[in-house]
């Protein structure tokens, strides 16, 4: 009868000991995260890439000449496990959809004070521009022929060219660029990256003109607006958001949900008024010349602007600041 006790005891300790293996297995691997290979890791790098166009049947459109007809579209590149990478094509949202494309060279295309908050959007007076301090210079052509292919450099802002003029229109959308709150907080040249903490002006700005409200934001829009502000990805936003917003932009990234908070939108500081434009060919790139007021002390900005179609309302990006 002893013997029994114990053979069973003995079975029931097995049985229990292989249990709590298997438990624990279980435990640790719903506590295992796996970093996605390539999204993560390049802090959601965002570019453009080309895409054939087809038509409501599904089929490539072909020029007269039989070459297929492409569009550029903005994509979220990832790397699989065999190191090859391509690009989630991100919908009007800026949300990944479930189509992708090929990347052939993901380097071609991928360029890397406590302000008044209101709780609503504000409203932005525009001014009527000044045109170019020369009345009889060039306009520039309306066609917008700018290559992403990656190949060109981007002009220092003490770079000169020849004197042009913008439509008023354009004007406009660069002054408007150019008075995103506290925008004059940092200087940078292109090679150096776009800083933190006014990238973060820049995507308060952005939420705010796009409709948006004072609420929780998924991480893609977010960071597909600063590359189209910029015309390039801010290295590492999501990742220093909150340690480098020094000048008090209020938003605050979530790392548990991958989202942002936008608390308030800023109220409108600075006012600038295009003085000069030169163009500085390579790839649509100008230098942008104008006068400040109410900018902590800071009375003239040169910007080095590219016109594009990464945003078409905008028409441009700003690849280059220097305030003095």
């Amino acid at each position: 009868m002893k013997k029994v006790i114990v053979l069973l005891l003995a079975i029931v300790v097995i049985i229990s000991s292989v249990f709590i293996s298997c438990k624990k297995k279980d435990t640790a691997d719903e506590n295992t995260t796996t970093e996605p290979v390539g999204i993560e890791s390049a802090d959601d790098e965002i570019g453009f890439e080309p895409q054939d166009v087809t038509d409501d049947k599904g089929k490539p459109v072909t020029d007269k000449n039989g070459n297929k007809v492409t569009t550029m579209v903005p994509v979220q590149y990832t790397t699989d496990k065999k190191g090859h990478t391509f690009g989630y094509v991100l919908d009007e949202n800026g949300d990944k959809s479930d189509v992708t494309v090929s990347v052939k060279d993901t380097t071609t295309n991928k360029t890397t004070t406590n302000p008044t908050l209101k709780a609503e959007q504000t409203t932005t007076t525009t001014h009527a521009p000044t045109g170019t301090t020369k009345k009889n210079v060039p306009t520039t052509k309306n066609k917008e022929t700018t290559s992403y292919e990656g190949t060109d450099s981007v002009p220092d802002t003490n770079a000169t060219g020849k004197e042009i003029s913008f439509s008023i229109e354009d004007q406009e959308a660069i002054s408007s660029m150019l008075e995103v709150p506290y925008l004059y907080m940092a200087s940078y040249e292109n090679r150096d990256g776009v800083p933190i903490s006014i990238a973060a002006h820049v995507a308060v700005w952005m939420a705010e003109r796009d409709g948006g409200t004072v609420s929780i934001y998924p991480s893609s829009p977010v960071v597909l607006n600063l590359f189209k502000y910029f015309g390039q990805t801010v290295v590492n936003f999501k990742t220093y958001c909150n340690a480098q917003n020094t000048s008090g932009a209020p938003i605050k990234y979530i790392n548990k949900d991958d989202t942002f908070e936008i608390s308030g939108f800023t109220e409108k500081k600075q006012t600038v008024v295009i003085s000069k434009i030169e163009d500085l060919g390579n790839n649509n790139y100008y230098k942008i010349t104008g006068d400040v007021s109410n900018a902590g002390g800071k009375s003239k900005v040169v910007a080095i602007v590219q016109k594009n179609r990464l945003d078409s309302t905008l028409g441009f990006s700003i690849k280059a600041l220097k305030w003095s």
